[in-house]
């Protein structure tokens, strides 16, 4: 094994980029550096610069060698973003006709120069399948800066080019802003030339170069080992690709085609969280930390990591869906099914996510929307209300999840019954007493406690014509205010420590139809006619208080725990 890994000493980071060209395999994890991290870079080298002091360490880059090119297997974040800084100077030197020839030798020696005969750039640097493109044509070949924020504008919230656009977007205005500090062009480029030559020869990296696959999957387990920062995603997807590569290139191409498909189905949520939700949602519970090694041990078959590869990629597509009522794996499902999977994210249902998918790979589709129902009623009375341990609901949903797909469970009355005996759906009285009590600092969910209550007044008043109820947007009104004024004077000599006690208790809030700045803190009986004037049954009951003072609070509170028991209640 020793033969298989070449080990460096320290090399400056722009220097290993002018002496070879590297490649991100398509299935690689997309460019990833926030704003901050990019930032972070600029400072450190500045402040390196400034001092005039010791080389800057930047980590370890570890390739795997084939044929000309050095695969990438750790380091893309820190090559990229090099490349990234030195486009966004050799731009700025490019509006100066002196600084052309500077501009076209950095763009040689670091970004990618012209084969003989090409008028297209040759890149030092491919990126993934999916970001390549961008890098190429805002990198590689350059272009104003308003045409990559035009472009960052027309993606998505979690588009897989993000983050690189963005990272694009600041260097360019990180070295504007450096050159109009330093005010002259002339010293600007100078100071531009400095901190290339620091990159080449002082941003030291350990370069760590494997010669085979068999070396990688090795170097990959070690690194992992002594806790190196290698998301399980990743590590999981070069054994799968592994173990195919074992059967035949056709089969290695299908899983790769799945895996770029599973991470654009991935791109507008959090995947790093996927692989644990999906092992729960098949096998139960498990430690982040030991997802690696479990999933190299269950699938260390070729065609078992085959099938899991499929099995992934329809898991990844309903995962995405999870809080995105308007996914196409909704679309047969009712408005009601739809609405539930709305309020389960506003309330927080990660826990919850391995049951879902558990389900949709085995409920009908007549038993979903009783089950998504049931989530919902078990997270409002265990944890929101009830204050019952998250560490005591997340291993119950992950048994729940496991039992479902294995086909013990086989509908929501098995979950229902599961639930109780593990003591996370709290009886009536139970739910009733801890609602009496329940404060709600988080407006979204006070909005959403406030709307359920008063779907259930108006279905009181208007029977089956209440379905047809949409109020459109509401906002949160405290009638005792966080911040009183004069008018509640008398109220707070009364009782001093009404507001911290009641200005976040549900009794003391309620919605309003449109923004109502006048009200503010004003006194309870200058807020009555608004109150009274309101089409929301549970806002116009307020002008019924003559007074609002702990009791009135308490009073209205109790009555919300005596309806809630019914609202949030299943079936």
């Amino acid at each position: 094994m020793v033969e298989a890994f070449s080990e460096s000493p320290t090399f400056g980071i722009a220097k290993i980029l002018q002496e070879g060209r590297f490649v991100v395999p398509s299935h690689q994890r997309d460019y990833s550096w926030t704003v901050d991290e990019v930032q972070q870079l600029f400072d450190d080298v500045a402040d390196a610069l400034e001092k005039k002091g010791d080389a800057y360490f930047l980590g370890l880059l570890v390739f795997l060698t084939e044929g000309e090119h050095f695969t990438i297997l750790d380091g893309q974040q820190r090559l990229a973003t090099t490349i990234i800084i030195f486009a966004a100077i050799r731009d700025w030197l490019r509006q100066y006709p002196d600084q052309h020839d500077e501009a076209r030798k950095i763009q040689d020696a670091y970004i990618g120069g012209s084969e003989l005969g090409e008028k297209e750039p040759t890149p030092r640097l491919v990126l993934n399948q999916a970001n390549n493109q961008n890098f190429v044509d805002f990198v590689v070949k350059g272009a104003a800066v308003e045409d990559v924020i035009t472009a960052l504008k027309k993606l998505k919230r979690h588009d897989s080019n993000r983050e690189l656009l963005e990272a694009i977007i600041y260097s360019h205005g990180r070295v504007k802003e450096i050159a109009s500090k330093i005010g002259d062009p002339t010293k600007s480029a100078a100071y531009f030339f400095e901190t290339i030559k620091f990159f080449r020869d002082r941003v030291r990296t350990v370069r760590l170069t494997v010669a085979d696959e068999n070396s990688a999957y090795t170097l990959f387990e070690t690194l992992n080992d002594r806790g190196v920062d290698l998301s399980p995603l990743d590590l999981v997807k070069n054994f799968l690709f592994k173990k195919a590569a074992g059967l035949s290139p056709a089969v290695l191409k299908d899983m790769q085609f799945r895996w770029v498909q599973m991470i654009a189905a991935l791109s507008n949520v959090k995947a790093s969280s996927f692989l644990k939700v999906f092992w729960t949602s098949r096998h139960g519970r498990i430690r982040t930390n030991l997802l690696f090694d479990t999933f190299r041990t269950t699938y260390k078959d070729s065609n078992k990591a085959v099938n899991l590869s499929k099995d992934l990629l329809g898991a990844a597509e309903q995962y995405a869906a999870l809080d995105s009522p308007d996914d196409a794996v909704w679309s047969s499902y009712s408005a009601e099914a739809r609405s539930t999977v709305v309020s389960l994210k506003l309330i927080g249902s990660q826990q919850t996510h391995p049951i879902i998918l558990s389900a949709l790979a085995r409920f009908s589709a007549t038993e979903m929307p009783r089950l998504l129902r049931l989530l919902e009623v078990s997270i409002v009375r265990f944890l929101l209300v009830g204050g019952g341990n998250p560490g005591r609901f997340e291993p119950t949903c992950a048994r729940v999840a496991e039992l479902i797909f294995k086909g013990s469970i086989t509908n929501t009355a098995g979950v229902l019954a599961e639930f109780k005996s593990s003591g996370v759906y709290p009886s009536d009285s139970d739910f009733e007493s801890a609602f009496r009590l329940k404060t709600e600092r988080n407006s979204q969910k006070a909005r959403y406690f406030l709307r359920a209550l008063e779907r259930d007044a108006q279905t009181l008043k208007k029977g089956k014509m209440a379905n047809e109820w949409e109020p459109g947007a509401l906002t949160l009104e405290h009638v005792l205010p966080k911040k009183p004024n004069d008018d509640w004077k008398q109220i707070l000599k009364a009782d001093k420590e009404i507001v911290d006690d009641c200005a976040a208790r549900l009794g003391n809030m309620c919605l309003l139809t449109k923004i109502n700045k006048d009200l503010g803190s004003k006194g309870f009986s200058a807020k009555k006619p608004t109150y009274n004037a309101s089409d929301l049954k549970t806002t116009k009951d307020l002008a019924s208080f003559t007074v609002w003072d702990r009791k009135a609070i308490d009073k209205r509170q109790e009555q919300m725990a005596k309806r809630a028991r019914s609202i949030w209640r299943f079936p």
